[in-house]
């Protein structure tokens, strides 16, 4: 073979040689592309303090973030038992922890216990808390700074693949009259809508993002502002051109299970909501290509299909919550009262806590009209009543006053399906601005604020000339509505549901504009409650008691006068 001929045989091979790495070059750069540009998120929402149900999801959870995945937490966790409740939290952020959650948007209800213990909370915590929308706020000042001693606004994640994600935190501004007022004198919400695409928009453009999320403490309809009155379970008419800023949007707050995207001018924008008490995980895979970000996949995945999970963290976080448990346990299982019908949340527990009210005021020595409290959070079980269940119907730590407001406070408030009375002391209730009457009322009514921050239910209360005064009791730093529930269960022992499943002239609203003569109920005889029967039988023996009093006196007057006569008679 000559020269030239050996040349162009070593120049083909060549040739060949390189096409051949060129092609396995871009199969290996497509198949490395295809690493790099996929994102899964995991979320939930208004957990509400459901413990029994943490080790599986968080076992679940964390096996995702090993798989490189991110995991949120869109608010309400903590709020709402016993188990979590009474370490204010602690449990379940420790728990977050051990599974590995990259971030929690506070929700309304993390306000519950004030903001020092939330401020405390986030201090000692790994979890960044995130409220892009919460600004510090006075009655005679307006709005001041970003409230970054409570939260931050975003926070950005690099993931093992390249990808930037910069995740935005914020809360419906409307939720404000959804927290006892007396906890958020120095904060307030801004729209949030505004704010989160002037993150999204330096999220993108300043920190070099690749995908930009919300976790909205809100619902859907309410975060997009399209003023239409929706079903909570279909999509928002618009995304109110969120879809040009963020690429995902975790919802929370309503309760409601959703799961939809909604059609935006660039693209479509999915909003999820798994629920409520860890029922369900909300999911959404995100595929980015040259700079494009669309959702491949997302959906709710039930408790029940929790699987594949890390069984290493799944039963440390069970740990975890056994060893809290262990310190009320005592408490939480103490039976307080039995009940031989289901009470539930919307009025029969809500009449229960008034007439417990009520009954307390007597004993303090106080006059009143009404006692007046708003819906429980969960209804209790026939049978017997334990302190868990109880705390979990009455979560909150209402303080019951003393106020004095008018009788149009009073009616308006009546009109109210969410709460309800005892009537005391059978007055008529004038719907008047001018007469006033007494009553009880839990704190979180008597003090509660519209969104422009002024008292809306009961404000003559704070114009009545009387001071409201606080229901306490020796001993108790904080003498809430749910404790007073269970002492006065624990003095009935057993209660007759149909004093508060059915309507009476204690409980029926429609009256007030009458005089009304209450009957006592429940009867007690010490801590016993008397059957009907009973009270017929000491009625009936009563009754007996006084005709053989009466018949015995008149034999005898009659045998005295009949023996007087004699005597004259021999005289």
């Amino acid at each position: 073979m000559t020269a030239k001929k050996t040349f162009i045989s070593l120049l083909i091979a060549a040739v060949f040689l390189l096409s051949a790495l060129c092609v396995l070059g871009v199969v290996f750069q497509s198949d490395a592309y295809a690493e790099t540009n996929t994102v899964d998120i995991y979320a939930i929402n208004d957990f509400h303090g459901e413990v029994n149900n943490m080790p599986q999801i968080a076992g679940f959870l964390a096996a995702r973030k090993k798989e490189g995945a991110i995991i949120l937490s869109s608010g309400d966790m903590f709020q709402g038992s016993m188990e979590s409740n009474s370490n204010y939290g602690k449990l379940l952020t420790d728990c977050m922890e051990v599974a590995g959650f990259d971030a929690m948007t506070l929700g309304n209800h993390e306000f519950d216990w004030g903001i020092d213990n939330l401020k405390n909370l986030s201090e000692n915590s790994g979890i960044p808390f995130l409220g892009a929308n919460i600004y510090h706020w006075g009655r005679n000042e307006g709005w001041g700074d970003f409230a970054d001693d409570l939260a931050d606004r975003y926070i950005i994640k690099e993931l093992d693949n390249g990808l930037k994600v910069g995740i935005i935190g914020v809360m419906g501004d409307g939720q404000i009259s959804s927290i006892s007022s007396q906890y958020v004198q120095t904060i307030g919400f801004k729209e949030p809508l505004d704010i989160i695409k002037q993150l999204a928009t330096e999220l993108r453009n300043e920190k070099d993002c690749d995908v930009v999320v919300v976790s909205a403490h809100d619902g859907p309809h309410d975060l997009v502002n399209d003023g239409l009155k929706q079903a909570e379970s279909t999509a928002p008419a618009t995304t109110a051109e969120l879809d040009k800023y963020v690429d995902a949007v975790f919802c929370a707050h309503t309760h409601y299970k959703q799961c939809f995207p909604v059609n935006g001018s660039q693209k479509k924008l999915p909003f999820l909501q798994g629920g409520s008490n860890g029922e369900n995980v909300s999911y959404v895979r995100l595929n980015i290509n040259n700079g494009n970000v669309t959702a491949s996949s997302y959906r709710n995945i039930a408790y029940s299909g929790l699987d594949d999970i890390d069984e290493n963290v799944r039963d440390e976080v069970q740990s975890l919550i056994d060893n809290s448990n262990a310190n009320i346990e005592a408490e939480r299982n103490e039976v307080i009262g039995k009940t031989d019908l289901v009470l539930n949340s919307s009025a029969a527990i809500p009449r229960l806590v008034c007439n417990a009210i009520a009954d307390y005021v007597e004993q303090m020595g106080y006059t009143i009209d009404l006692a007046i409290v708003n819906v429980a959070r969960s209804s209790l079980p026939a049978g017997d009543i334990t302190y868990s269940a109880l705390y979990e119907a009455l979560p909150f730590d209402n303080m019951v006053y003393i106020a004095k407001v008018s009788g149009k406070d009073l009616r308006r408030s009546a009109n109210s399906s969410s709460q309800s009375i005892w009537r005391v002391s059978g007055r008529r209730i004038y719907d008047s601005d001018v007469d006033y009457y007494m009553i009880a009322v839990i704190d979180y009514l008597l003090y509660h604020q519209s969104d422009s921050r002024y008292y809306n239910y009961f404000p003559s209360a704070f114009d009545s000339g009387f001071e409201p005064v606080p229901l306490t009791k020796k001993g108790v730093n904080i003498y809430n509505y749910r404790l007073i529930t269970r002492d006065f269960l624990l003095k009935q022992n057993t209660i007759q549901a149909s004093t508060y499943t059915q309507t009476n002239p204690h409980t029926d609203k429609e009256l007030l504009n009458n005089v009304a003569d209450l009957p006592i109920v429940p009867y007690r005889y010490g801590n016993a409650v008397l059957p009907w029967w009973a009270i017929a039988l000491i009625c009936l023996g009563a009754v007996v008691v006084v005709t053989t009093v009466v018949v015995v006196t008149v034999v005898a007057v009659k045998k005295r006068k009949k023996a007087t006569a004699t005597v004259v008679d021999e005289e």
